[in-house]
């Protein structure tokens, strides 16, 4: 009997042994989990039918400010006449120059399919505005327009860095709009958009974590609107402007709206909600290309393998959060 309970529990080690076998060696071969687009409303552009943005604009208007300039103005994309795949804007609030030194050690890094600008207004504060000015001598990767850095001015921010696309790097051929608090895995979103999308581009493209049926927010808070500022009780289906990504022939059609609309503070429901409406883009949903907190945990005990692919984390991550992601996912 001792002897037939030994062969059992040997079968047993065995079998087990052969399973956790084949998972890992699924998990080698294949890699992580491939997620899908469920329904996509875009189209993916070949060699044959790129799309080429004209600049239709007036270059010193940004929305009221009539006498709009870039008071720095970097050109990462002077030298690449053919374009490149993927252009990062980095909204950044001036006095967040560690978060601008982590990105920039980590998912941020510039090579030739991909290259990142911050966004940034004008600082009150004198010292501020001095390491500005020192930090794009050292870089070369701010973009600052002049009007102050405030809370209500997201939206000339966000519609700058549109202008500065159409002007500046109209060759490129996705553009991803980013908040400085995030981690963009950079590698498996280029290896996305150069496979699973197209790195000839896309068509009628505004992809993010969508949100749909939000509620205009009436009571005193951080994002109280009042009817006069916003009429309508609901929001349109618009993107949370922390990780958007825009195809090459949304971006000039979202700054001429944008350029002729009376100025609204929330810049993601104005620009991805109300002016998407206009132009008749649809938002894509990337809800399951961004990393849940449960997926995080798995990343930390078990390793990037076993995880679904992902190309965000979630908003509002700590610097040590984000270098922490970023050691796991390049190791």
């Amino acid at each position: 009997m001792a002897e037939g309970a030994e062969t059992v529990i040997l079968h047993k080690i065995f079998f087990t042994f052969c399973v956790v076998s084949l998972v890992y060696n699924i998990y080698t071969q294949y890699g992580s989990i491939i997620i899908e687009i469920e329904n996509p409303t875009f189209r993916l552009l070949g060699p044959y039918n790129t799309t080429q943005i004209v600049a239709d604009d007036n270059y010193s208007q940004l929305i009221d400010i009539n006498h709009f300039t870039f008071k720095i103005n970097p050109q990462p994309c002077e030298n690449y006449t053919a374009g490149f795949l993927l252009m990062i804007i980095v909204t950044s609030n001036p006095s967040n120059y560690e978060n601008r030194e982590v990105i920039r050690k980590t998912w941020g890094k510039n090579h030739d399919s991909t290259k990142v600008v911050f966004l940034v207004g004008e600082s009150e504060n004198i010292s501020i505005s001095n390491q500005i000015i020192n930090e794009s001598k050292s870089y070369g990767d701010i973009v600052q327009g002049n009007f102050i850095d405030a809370y209500r001015n997201m939206t000339y921010k966000h519609v700058m860095g549109l202008k500065w696309i159409v002007h500046h790097c109209p060759k490129v051929k996705y553009v991803l709009k980013a908040d400085d608090d995030i981690l963009v895995n950079s590698p498996q979103m280029l290896r996305f958009l150069a496979r699973e999308f197209s790195p000839w581009g896309a068509k009628d493209l505004i992809a993010c974590r969508v949100r749909e049926h939000t509620k205009a927010l009436r009571h005193k808070s951080k994002w109280q609107v009042t009817e006069k500022e916003y009429a309508p009780e609901y929001y349109p289906t618009y993107c949370p402007g922390w990780a958007i990504i825009y195809s090459q022939d949304v971006v000039p059609r979202l700054l001429k709206v944008a350029q002729t609309l009376p100025y609204f503070w929330i810049d993601d429901v104005h620009i991805t909600g109300v002016i998407a409406e206009i132009i008749g883009v649809p938002r894509t949903q990337l809800v399951s290309f961004i990393l849940s907190t449960i997926s995080i945990q798995k990343l930390k005990t078990l390793g990037p393998k076993y995880i679904q692919q992902f190309m965000f984390s979630p908003p509002d991550m700590s610097l040590n959060q984000i270098t922490d992601l970023w050691n796991l996912i390049s190791e």
